[in-house]
């Protein structure tokens, strides 16, 4: 509903108007005042969006209200009724941004006039607006606020009393008109609980839902979580089944909270990563993300490359599950490490298992692949990818033309990687898999490229590296865990194929302490 005010010192006038302005626009309220001071009282406590005042009144005029109107209220569209159609009138009344000049008389079609163009000024202001509030939140959600801005907070803010922010997340089309559609759906719904700002993150492609709670609702947690999920339920059943939600912790003091509420319900919402089955995410009930991930992509890829390369599907999957691992419960690692170290899985294969690729083939080139990986949006989805990755891979495998001596190295090296802290030798390997030493020891500098002292004491110092980089265990319990007798042969050999010490290796790239 919109209000008008009409000021003039003729109550005629002011009457004839009022009445006027009501018979054409039923639902609009009109205010009447008879001087500039009975004006400035209503302004100041009433909602007016127009003023229409006469010029010549006594004591103080209408150009001086206007021009009050222009510098505290600018919002207020203002209107000039005046007898008298001098220049020097108009050109004040530009000055103060006067919406119309109206000269007396006036006719039911002036009035008419007037008001299709009120109307048209007032959805201007009402987008501007809208643009003008949903700047400022997406600029307090990200912390970007000015000192000045923030003092607006008041403005902007319908009360200091509690809140919540809800993060919405569209895994289907995410079009601008679709989510205009959520917002205003989603408008209807909350009205039960409180006052809300939404708006849309389009960076984020997100919807961001600042709701101020009834004080009520906020002092009942059970009743406020059971509204607001049966608010959502409702969503979804009219075409958004496809909204997932974040919702932060409640705050005493929410419009001071803001940046944490919001960061609180994005941190919710992530762990959809985790559990994509699920819809709305409490922040209440997920722990903040891990920065590790254990195993490592580091890890696993070296003995996953063997493992293929020997066509030993059992082992190689084995591998897979184990750095896709069943989360179900928080805290997970971070999502963008996760993918991070599949980024750099998938690199590593692609490399080590170069040999078995198509050299002519687009479908097996890292970046095309990686991209690939990043549009998966949760963890079981990036897992069963990664395992059709892997099942191709040992498809090649098998596929490749491998004579049986070649077949039996390989599946010598993948004994290797599983067995490299046991007491094993030429010997010993040769044995088990039915060759006379000697032979065994060309047949695999031959495939290798080699001698099997030299790929075991590699084997065994990789190892014995990434203990170093991921662990505080002492040097000596390392040596004696990578197959090496006494700790100082272990530090000997060490050095020989690096160049430094286990101790100094540690100091340049380990996490642990040297010891």
């Amino acid at each position: 509903m919109r209000t008008i005010m009409i000021v003039d010192d003729e109550v005629r006038q002011v009457k004839s108007l009022s009445a006027i302005i009501r018979r054409l626009r039923p639902t609009y309220r009109t205010l009447e005042a008879t001087d500039v001071e009975m004006a400035w009282k209503l302004l100041e406590f009433e909602p007016i969006d127009a003023v229409l005042t006469d010029i010549r009144m006594p004591e103080e005029d209408g150009l001086t209200l206007v021009e009050r109107v222009a510098a505290k209220k600018p919002h207020i569209r203002t209107i000039i009724i005046s007898g008298y159609g001098q220049f020097d009138y108009a050109q004040k009344a530009i000055e103060h941004r006067v919406t119309e000049y109206l000269i007396k008389p006036i006719g039911l079609s002036d009035i008419e006039r007037l008001l299709v163009k009120l109307e048209g000024l007032f959805k201007q202001d009402n987008r501007h607006q809208e643009l003008s509030k949903e700047r400022y939140w997406h600029e307090a959600i990200k912390g970007t606020l000015t000192e000045q801005q923030r003092q607006l907070m008041g403005r902007y803010a319908p009360s200091d009393g509690p809140g919540l922010v809800l993060v919405f997340e569209m895994s289907g089309t995410d079009g601008t008109d679709r989510m205009a559609l959520l917002k205003e759906r989603w408008a209807v719904e909350i009205v039960a609980l409180g006052q809300c700002e939404t708006f849309t993150d389009l960076a984020e492609h997100h919807i961001v839902s600042l709701v101020w709670l009834n004080s009520i609702i906020a002092a009942k947690p059970s009743e406020m979580v059971m509204k607001i999920s049966r608010a959502l339920e409702r969503v979804r059943a009219d075409g958004f089944e496809d909204i997932s939600v974040g919702v932060s912790c409640v705050r005493a003091h929410f419009h001071m909270d803001v940046i944490v509420s919001y960061g609180e319900a994005v941190l919710a919402l992530r762990h959809r990563f985790y559990a994509s089955e699920d819809t709305v995410f409490w922040r209440s009930d997920v722990q903040p993300f891990m920065e590790k991930v254990s195993p490592s992509a580091k890890e696993i890829t070296e003995p996953l490359v063997s493992a293929i390369k020997a066509d030993e599907r059992s082992r190689a999957l084995q591998l897979v599950n184990s750095f896709f691992q069943v989360r179900e419960a928080s805290p997970y690692p971070e999502p963008g490490l996760i993918r991070d170290e599949i980024g750099l899985m998938v690199w590593q294969l692609l490399h080590g298992l170069k040999s078995l690729l198509p050299a002519d083939s687009d479908e097996w080139e890292h970046g095309r692949l990686r991209k690939k990986f990043n549009r998966y949006r949760d963890y079981q989805e990036l897992r069963l990818r990664f395992k059709e990755l892997v099942l191709q891979l040992l498809e090649l495998a098998r596929k490749t033309n491998l004579d049986k001596n070649g077949l039996l190295i390989l599946r010598c090296q993948n004994y290797l990687q599983q067995h490299y802290m046991d007491d094993v030798s030429l010997e010993s390997v040769a044995a088990m898999f039915h060759f006379n030493s000697s032979y065994f020891s060309n047949l695999f500098k031959q495939r290798t490229g080699i001698n099997f002292t030299e790929y075991l004491l590699n084997l065994r110092i990789n190892k014995a590296k990434l203990m170093l980089e991921q662990s505080d265990d002492k040097i000596a319990s390392i040596s004696l865990r990578t197959g090496f007798k006494t700790a100082a042969y272990f530090n000997k050999m060490f050095k020989r194929e690096t160049g430094i010490s286990p101790k100094a290796f540690r100091q340049m790239n380990g996490s642990g302490a040297a010891k």
